[in-house]
């Protein structure tokens, strides 16, 4: 009896290709979970379109930043559109966002003698953990940060160095607004910042310890 041909190694590599291919095709689990998540956001969230908005308007004045510079020779442009989605990012956290998302506003307010006011406003604060507080909050902290890492990485570049500025005192400026009117995040600073002092007492404490019992 002569033996079984077996069939060439590239045939079989591509077989199985195909049913990898197939078997994400047809295996349902992974969108299942991205369709929960977002269920799971809407339903959770008072606000899913001015969510949306805070996250959008932060996206635009970032990715214009970054990548308009390569698909535009035309320096002006790009800047032009970068300022504008940072504005509107502005606008709308500090007048939307803020009031609807969290319960908090702050504006300031010029006297007859010409002083500057700042008032902070929290007596609607929202104190329960929702989505709308999560995505406010996140939005808040860390695009300030990542305008600060573009800035550093800009120093060589004179107008994006300024652009970046300009967009940085823009996010910087609400979250100091919002931080001063929210009791709810000073708390959780200084709570924080107690862990950290309490932690750093009982390591000294348990060095002190170690050493002492070295000595005898």
């Amino acid at each position: 009896m002569s033996p079984k041909e077996e069939p060439p190694v590239e045939n079989k590599n591509e077989e199985k290709k195909q049913e990898t291919i197939e078997e994400k095709i047809t295996n349902p689990e992974t969108d299942n979970k991205r369709v929960s998540r977002i269920d799971n956001f809407l339903k959770n969230s008072s606000h899913p379109i001015i969510c949306l908005f805070t996250i959008l308007f932060k996206l635009l004045s970032l990715l214009s930043f970054i990548l308009l510079d390569k698909l535009t020779d035309k320096k002006s442009v790009i800047y032009l559109v970068t300022i504008l989605f940072a504005s509107a990012d502005f606008w709308v956290t500090k007048n939307l966002s803020g009031r609807l998302l969290v319960g908090l506003r702050w504006w300031n307010e010029v006297k007859e003698n010409g002083e500057e006011v700042w008032i902070f406003e929290s007596k609607n604060e929202k104190k329960e953990a929702t989505s709308d507080k999560s995505v406010f909050w996140i939005c808040l902290y860390f695009t300030p940060i990542i305008w600060l890492i573009l800035i550093i990485l800009n120093i060589g570049s004179p107008a994006r160095f300024i652009i970046g500025i300009i967009c940085f005192i823009f996010t910087g400026t609400n979250l100091y607004g919002y931080f001063k009117c929210s009791k709810d995040q000073q708390n959780k600073l200084k709570n924080f910042g107690g862990k950290l002092a309490v932690d750093a007492i009982k390591k000294s404490a348990k060095k002190g310890l170690e050493v002492a019992s070295e000595q005898q």
